[in-house]
C-alpha cells in the first residue's frame, strides 16, 4: 500500500502536491507549537507552589480561595440578573443570508472587568480579571424571542425556541477558585508632607468663605483676624494628623492581575489537577498530530525524490 501511495505521489501534479503537502506541513507546525505550549503551561502550574495571601511574596503566585464581592454595589450578570463575581455573555440572532441559509450571528458580546475579592482564609486580595483565562462555575445557554432575555428561565427544554440565543458564564459568589497570576501589594500608609497637607486644607476652606466664617469667626465681625486664623490652622493640623493616623492603621491592598511577561493568568473553578490533566492530554495530542503531519510531509518529499 505504501508503495502505491509513493508512486501516486511521485507522479502527482506539482500544484496539488505542494498545496496539500504544504498545508499539512503548516498545520503540523501549528499543532506542534500549540501542543508544546500546553505541555509547558501544565508543567508551570505543577511546579508553582500554593501561596497564602497573608504571607505571599511579590510576583507570580498561585492561590486557592473563595470568590467574594468588594464592599459597594453588587456585581450582577446582565442576562440572568444573578449576583456573581464575574460574568461573560453572548447574544446571537438567527438570520438568513442571501441564499436563504440560516445562521447564528453574534449581535452582542461582553465580559466583566469589575474587580472582586479572593479570600483564602489568611487574607484577601483584589482580583482584576482583565486578560484572565476563566473557567467558570456556571455555563449555560438558552433561547428566547427578545434581544435581551427577561432573566434565566426556571425551566428549559430542547423544544424552547426563539430567534435569539443567549450564552452566559459566571463565577458565582462564594465559588471555590484556583487562581494564578501576578501578585503585588500596595501599602496603605504613605509618607505625608504635613505642611503641604495643612496648606491645602486651609486653601480648601478659604474657597468656601461662608463655611469658614461660620466655623472660625468667633466674634462675628464678618472677618477672620489673626487669632481666628491661628485657631483655623490648629484645626487643620488636627484634621490632617487624624487622617494620617487612620491611613497608617489600614491594611495593605493586595492585587492579583495579568502578568506583564505574558505568563498564564488563570481564574478557575476547576482544580489544578483537572486543569493540568486537560493541558497535558491536549498538549500530547497536538505534539503527536504535528509530528504525524510532519512525517507525511517528509514522506511526500522522499516520494518525489526531494529528500
Amino acid at each position: 500500500m505504501l508503495e502505491g501511495w509513493r508512486v501516486g505521489i511521485a507522479h502527482a501534479d506539482p500544484g496539488p502536491f505542494w498545496l496539500w503537502f504544504g498545508l499539512a506541513a503548516l498545520i503540523g507546525v501549528v499543532l506542534f507549537v500549540i501542543g508544546f505550549r500546553r505541555l509547558r503551561h501544565a508543567r508551570l502550574l505543577e511546579d508553582l507552589p500554593t501561596s497564602r495571601i497573608r504571607s505571599a511574596a511579590q510576583g507570580y503566585v498561585e492561590f486557592h480561595g473563595h470568590a467574594r464581592l468588594l464592599p459597594g454595589p453588587p456585581i450582577v450578570s446582565p442576562l440572568s440578573t444573578e449576583r456573581c463575581c464575574w460574568w461573560d455573555f453572548k447574544i446571537e440572532q438567527l438570520q438568513k443570508d442571501d441564499k436563504n441559509r440560516s445562521r447564528w450571528v453574534t449581535i452582542e458580546k461582553k465580559t466583566s472587568d469589575e474587580l472582586f475579592l479572593l479570600d483564602d482564609g489568611t487574607g484577601q486580595c483584589v482580583v482584576d480579571p482583565v486578560g484572565a483565562r476563566v473557567v467558570p462555575s456556571v455555563s449555560r445557554r438558552w433561547r428566547g424571542r427578545y434581544p435581551r432575555p427577561l432573566g434565566f428561565p426556571k425551566k428549559t427544554s430542547w423544544l424552547d425556541g426563539g430567534e435569539y440565543r443567549y450564552s452566559e458564564q459566571l463565577i458565582s459568589f462564594g465559588a471555590w477558585l484556583y487562581a494564578i497570576g501576578a501578585f503585588h501589594s500596595q501599602t496603605a500608609a504613605r509618607y505625608d508632607d504635613e505642611m503641604r497637607d495643612v496648606s491645602d486644607r486651609m486653601a480648601e476652606w478659604k474657597r468656601d468663605k461662608r463655611a469658614l466664617l461660620q466655623r472660625f469667626d468667633t466674634n462675628r465681625d464678618g472677618e477672620i483676624d489673626l487669632q481666628e486664623w491661628e485657631a483655623a490652622r490648629k484645626a487643620a493640623i488636627a484634621e490632617v494628623r487624624a487622617e494620617q493616623v487612620e491611613r497608617s492603621v489600614q491594611p495593605d491592598l493586595h492585587v492579583l492581575s495579568a502578568a506583564r511577561d505574558r505568563r498564564p493568568f488563570i481564574l478557575s473553578t476547576k482544580t489544578e489537577h483537572e486543569l493540568t490533566r486537560g493541558l497535558r492530554w491536549g498538549g500530547l495530542a497536538g505534539v503527536v498530530a504535528g509530528l504525524l503531519l510532519g512525517g507525511i510531509f517528509f514522506f511526500g518529499l522522499i516520494a518525489r525524490g526531494l529528500a
